[in-house]
This record gives structure tokens, C-alpha cells and sequence, in this order.
């Protein structure tokens, strides 16, 4: 025991030496991309040595993501109201907490590094000092839990906004996830899905001043807008934050995507895994976002050879959108729909004798349902196409056939102007700069400008643009200019997708008893791949 604990010593005083203080201009941050496994036990193994991994890479915090510990039948319960107050740390009293929170809270405190995990909480209300228990009920949450450096769980936050996930409950009050460390950064988090609505994705960063977002997911990626990495580029970007992602991958189901960003520079560095892998990834990240004063990996791609078998799904309303073909050429014109007006001004060059893809402009100015919920959106894009139908549309081309070079591209995108919710703290209006590239990424911001009057000068609009807009700077109206600043050849989407938060409707539909068992069906279809192998 004596030299166990000597080792320990010695352990903690080496970590301790690198960590980062609230006076250096960075600290390091890892994310882990992580393959779904059904086996409890590995998993927490696999989670331990990553931690260790990571705190030999100095880093200061590391995020894992959603739903890749635990699942199904495996359930934790966080008591952060009741013991967790008077007896914070796991480590030094193993016999209150679940082994799963012990082993984390361990590693921690070894390795002296901040751990947000993500698990499936469980609450009696029987027993629940201190909740908010408005049945006298067991309740299952989709829950992030963060631990110090010291192994003290110092934060819960509960997911608010459920996809699907009808065994599940979500947050029964709209608890914002908070925390601050002692290298001088707060840190907000939340929960996948999550980051499609104004609370908490918008709120916790507006409301808390906050510049530093964490994210565990396990996304399901959906062309033209929603790919995974294409959404965290894009939500870093709009809010200007630096963004910690760490996603689960399963890539037969669609999910994968990591990655840590940094405001107007974007990807640190960034995954977006076609072939099964667990992968950590570390990088230096500017307290300032956006200010990166040395080189780093950023978009980290395939292997050539490997087999991509990411599944990729498409936006189902695509066919709702007002459209237009593109022709080879320059063209300009204009696509009104109801409140937004779109202005494409565009250069396609397709190569002498080949064939490519086709390209369709768009615009919508209405609702999308996701996971029945109703949400506002206004939209100006460009989408590659296998055809000129929009039924063809989002089309990701094989590289051989990127024979198509968009020489110009310029969107002008006329919407509703920006609106403060005074009693949420935050904006009602969120315009997010989407691009997708059929190697899976975003365009690199060097290669991108994207303007917002309400957010620059005017002056800064018409030179950044070669002062060829017309623009009314003193309308009630949001003037967006989003445009490339270099030829592309491999462009799937391109465009502005905006949230009009005031919009959205929650049918709030209690599930039936259907929903349950497909629910149940689906998440079996999610994970039975790895049972086959391994016990849960």
C-alpha cells in the first residue's frame, strides 16, 4: 500500500506540473471519437486508458461522448443534490457511488484532468434528497457528468431536448450545464440534440458570456446541413466559441464526427470517420477563439484505400424547397419565398467532355419536423444533384466525378432580422454558415467569408464583397453574405441555415406504447452489431 501510494504521489506531482494556469492564453483540450461497444466493462477500461492517454499529452480536459458507456438496462444513479454535496469524490468513497462513477473519478484523480462523461441516470423519487421530483417515480435522464481534477463531480446537466429516446425523460427543469475550472475557462456543455434549440445551445453561451461550449453526441448525420462536423464548424463559427465535440461512432448508422474548434478559425483539428475507430484528439486551444498563433492538424481525412461505409441520410424536405437549376456559366438571379429572399450570383466551369454532378440553388422560408418537433428555419443554399430534379438532391459525388469547378459563388441572403428574447438572455435568430464537401468536411474558412450587417460595419460588407451589393443598411431586415473565396471542385452544399427559434413547436406528445417498442426495436438495431460480440 505504502508504495502505491507513493507512486501516486509521484503520478499526481508529474501532472500537476502541466497543467495550465488561468494566466496562460491556452490550454489543452482532448475529445474522443468513440466506437460503440455494448460491454460496460471494457468500455469503462477503454475510457480509463484514454484518460491516462490523454493526460500524457497534457491535456487539461477531456470529453467522451454520448451513450457509448453505458445503455439499456445499465443505469447510474447521480445523487448531485444529495451525497454529492457533502461527499464529492467517488474515489475516496467507493462504497456510495456506482463502480462506473468510482473508476472515472479514479482516473481523474490520478492523472489530475477535468473527464466529462455522458451516462444513463437513473432517480427514485422514493429516495432523492434534494431533486425535483414532480412524480413519485423512477426517472431515466440522458445525463453529462463532469469530474475535476481532483475526481470531484462538480456538475450534472440532464439532456433537455430528447431525439426520440422514449424510455428516457427529459430535464424536468431547463438546468443550463455550467462549470468553471481552475485554468481560468467556464465551460458550458450540453447533449446532442440539444444544440438544434435556442436552450440551452444559444442561451448558455449568450446568457453566461460563455466562450468555451462542451458537446457529446451521438449524431446522425443528414445531408445538405446537418453532417456532423459540417454543424460543429458552423455553431462554432455563429456563436464564436471554441467547441469540444467528442462523437460516438457507429458508422453503419450514420454516426461519427469529432472534433475541437476554435470561433472564425474553425477545426483544430476534426475526424469524420468512414471505417469503425476510436480515436483521441488533442490540441493547444486559444482562451481568445479564434486567435491560433501556431499550426495545427485541422481536418484529419480518410485513409485512400480504406472503404468508407459512413451512411449518410438526406433531408427529407428537400422537394419543399423553392429551387432552381444551375447552368454551366455565369448566371445571377433571384428565389423569394415567403419573408427571404436568396440573390445567387454563380460561375460553374464543367471540364471539356466529362461529366459531374448538378447543382440546384434553394430557398426556404418555413418549418422542418425533427423527432416531432416543428422547427423554424430560413435557408439559402447550393446542393450537388445526380440529376437537375431536386429529387436527386443532396448528391455526395465520388471524387472521380468532381469534374464540375464552381469558379464564383456569392448568396446574398435577405431574412428576419436579429431579435433579443429579453427573458431568455439570448437570440431568437441564429444564421449558421453551412458547406459540406464530398470528402466530408467543410470548406476551410480561409477559403469562405461570411458577413452579417447587423454584426459589421457596412463599410466592412461592401469591401470584403468588391462593393457589388445593394444593400439597405438601415432596414428592418438581416443582409447575409456568404461566398467562397477560391475555385472548389468537390462542393455537396453550400449556403445559409438559419434557426428562427420563435418558431419552433414541440407537439409534446406523450409515447405510446408503439412508440416504446420501435423505440426499443431501433436502439437494439443501433448497437446489434457489437452484441454479437460482447455482453452487456
Amino acid at each position: 500500500m505504502r508504495l502505491f501510494m507513493s507512486s501516486l504521489f509521484l503520478c499526481l506531482v508529474f501532472y500537476s506540473e502541466q497543467k495550465s494556469t488561468p494566466q496562460d492564453d491556452s490550454y489543452v483540450a482532448a475529445v474522443v471519437e468513440y466506437q460503440v461497444n455494448t460491454n460496460v466493462s471494457i468500455n469503462t477500461q477503454n475510457y480509463v486508458d484514454l484518460i491516462k492517454e490523454a493526460a500524457e499529452k497534457n491535456a487539461d480536459i477531456i470529453v467522451f461522448p454520448e451513450m457509448t458507456l453505458t445503455r439499456g438496462q445499465r443505469r447510474i444513479p447521480i445523487p448531485f443534490h444529495g451525497i454529492l454535496k457533502t461527499t464529492p469524490i467517488p474515489a475516496l468513497n467507493p462504497e456510495l457511488y456506482d463502480e462506473i462513477l468510482v473508476s472515472i473519478s479514479v482516473a481523474a484523480r490520478v492523472h489530475q484532468i477535468y473527464v466529462v462523461i455522458n451516462v444513463q441516470e437513473v432517480m427514485d423519487c422514493n429516495d432523492a434528497p434534494g431533486e425535483y421530483c414532480p412524480e413519485q417515480k423512477e426517472y431515466l435522464f440522458n445525463t453529462n457528468v463532469v469530474f475535476d481534477r481532483n475526481g470531484a463531480v462538480i456538475d450534472r446537466y440532464r439532456k433537455i431536448n430528447l431525439f426520440g429516446e422514449f424510455t428516457r425523460t427529459p430535464a424536468l427543469k431547463p438546468e443550463l450545464g455550467v462549470f468553471t475550472t481552475d485554468f481560468g475557462v467556464t465551460f458550458g456543455h450540453y447533449i446532442c440534440f440539444d444544440l438544434m434549440f435556442q436552450v440551452p445551445a444559444v442561451q448558455v453561451v449568450q446568457k453566461h458570456n460563455i466562450t468555451d461550449v462542451i458537446f457529446t453526441t451521438m449524431w446522425f448525420s443528414e445531408m445538405p446541413y446537418l453532417t456532423a462536423v459540417e454543424i460543429q464548424e458552423a455553431y462554432t463559427y455563429a456563436m464564436n466559441v471554441n467547441f469540444l465535440a467528442a462523437g460516438a461512432n457507429n458508422v453503419r448508422v450514420g454516426s461519427a464526427g469529432s472534433g475541437i474548434y476554435s470561433g472564425k478559425a474553425g477545426s483544430l483539428i476534426s475526424v469524420m470517420p468512414g471505417v469503425p475507430t476510436t480515436r483521441l484528439l488533442v490540441a493547444k486551444v486559444p482562451k481568445v477563439p479564434g486567435e491560433v498563433k501556431e499550426d495545427y492538424p485541422g481536418p484529419i481525412r480518410d485513409d485512400p484505400k480504406a472503404l468508407d461505409s459512413l451512411v449518410l441520410i438526406s433531408d427529407p424536405s428537400l422537394p419543399s424547397h423553392m429551387s432552381r437549376p444551375l447552368v454551366s456559366g455565369s448566371q445571377e438571379f433571384t428565389l423569394t419565398t415567403n419573408e427571404i429572399s436568396c440573390k445567387f450570383s454563380v460561375k460553374l466551369q464543367l471540364k471539356d467532355g466529362e461529366q459531374g454532378p448538378h447543382y440546384m440553388a434553394l430557398a426556404k422560408d418555413g418549418i422542418n419536423t425533427y423527432s416531432r418537433k416543428d422547427l423554424g428555419v430560413a435557408t439559402c443554399a447550393v446542393v450537388a444533384c445526380k440529376n437537375d430534379t431536386i429529387k436527386s438532391c443532396p448528391y455526395r459525388f465520388e471524387k472521380t466525378e468532381d469534374n464540375v469547378v464552381i469558379e464564383d459563388l456569392v448568396i446574398e441572403m435577405t431574412s428576419y432580422s436579429h431579435h433579443y428574447n429579453a427573458s431568455l438572455q439570448c437570440d431568437d435568430i441564429i444564421y449558421y454558415p453551412i458547406s459540406f464537401t464530398n470528402d466530408k468536411f467543410p470548406v476551410r474558412p480561409k477559403n469562405v467569408t461570411f458577413l452579417e450587417t447587423s454584426k459589421i460595419n457596412s463599410n466592412e460588407v461592401l469591401s470584403s464583397c468588391e462593393n457589388n451589393l445593394n444593400i439597405d443598411f438601415n432596414g428592418h431586415k438581416e443582409h447575409i453574405v456568404y461566398k467562397i473565396n477560391a475555385p472548389q471542385n468537390n462542393i455537396v452544399s453550400f449556403g445559409v441555415w438559419g434557426r428562427v427559434y420563435n418558431r419552433d413547436f414541440d407537439h409534446n406528445k406523450k409515447p405510446t406504447a408503439d412508440d416504446l417498442k420501435n423505440y426499443l426495436e431501433i436502439e437494439d438495431w443501433i448497437y446489434k452489431m457489437e452484441k454479437k460480440n460482447n455482453k452487456i
